[in-house]
């Protein structure tokens, strides 16, 4: 006879009252009535706690120590010891922070199974953060990450990509008075994102620079712009002044001077040419 899995998990599910529960799990202010053939299922933290002799063996108590800032991802954890799953949506922690800090109490307490769940879904969330949002996110993956963890090298890496890989916004980022301040801060994450930004560059080919030596007009960015695609990438002409000149070659010497730049807005490069200010409306005046 088949098992219908969702009605099994919701019948599991029903242990959190807290019926025969053998474990009593606290953190700050909070307590779970749990059992230990399940959290010893999912976490081998929890089996070596509650096995091999520790105090925890003895007294069916396990008391947490970490940062106040994890009490919902400790709710998170028992709620994928009984359901395998957890519900980010009902926290007052945002989700793509609140999987961050998932994934990092799943890596402490040694839950494989539930840090695979929490990267995921903080991969796909976190790269659609607005910049405020991000940089809590960062803020708080670095302050609670080290180089020597690979899990935590992977969730750094995941917070540079949600950045690096989006040239507008990068910029945009490091141009945030409040993301300076963690960057200054933080030199892990600085590193990072500059070190990222270099990658990304040069595995690029698609990025190049055109100068034109007639108008001096700028464009750097993506060769396929449209922008420029008339002159640098096909050997034509300049596309602010059809002169027949400009280059691509990284190793070109030009005589430059400091102008401004602004963003191109055919693609996440820049350009020297300012954007169009709209004509005004035209002044009707009734006789």
């Amino acid at each position: 006879m088949a098992i219908n899995l969702e009605n099994y998990v919701r019948d599991l599910a029903y242990l959190t009252c807290g019926n025969l529960s053998d474990l009593t799990l606290n953190f700050g202010d909070k307590s779970w009535q749990i059992h230990k053939a399940l959290a010893s299922c999912h976490s081998k933290w929890f089996r070596k706690a509650i096995t091999i002799g520790f105090e925890e063996t003895d007294s069916g108590v396990v008391t947490l120590q970490d940062d106040i800032e994890f009490t919902d991802a400790v709710d998170c954890m028992v709620s994928y010891f009984y359901e395998a799953g957890y519900n980010a949506s009902k926290y007052s922690t945002s989700e793509s922070l609140l999987h961050a800090q998932v994934a990092i109490l799943a890596d402490k307490y040694d839950c494989a199974s539930l840090y695979d769940l929490a990267r995921t879904s903080f991969a796909n969330t976190v790269k659609a953060v607005e910049n405020d949002d991000w940089a809590v996110i960062a803020a708080f993956t670095y302050d609670n990450t080290s180089i020597e963890v690979p899990a935590h090298v992977e969730l750094r890496g995941l917070v540079v990509a949600a950045v690096a890989g989006r040239h507008s916004i990068l910029t945009s980022t490091i141009r945030n008075e409040s993301i300076v301040e963690i960057l200054r801060s933080s030199a892990d994450l600085a590193t990072d994102l500059l070190l990222s930004g270099l990658g990304s560059k040069a595995k690029d080919g698609s990025e190049h620079i055109f100068m034109c030596d007639h108008c001096h007009y700028v464009h750097a960015g993506s060769r396929n712009c449209s922008n420029v695609v008339f002159g640098g990438s096909i050997g034509g002409g300049c596309p602010q002044c059809g002169n027949p000149s400009g280059t691509t070659s990284k190793r070109y010497t030009h005589r430059f001077r400091i102008v401004s730049a602004f963003s191109c807005p055919f693609c996440d490069g820049v350009h020297t040419v300012a954007p169009m200010e709209p004509e005004p409306a035209p002044i009707i005046t009734l006789a």
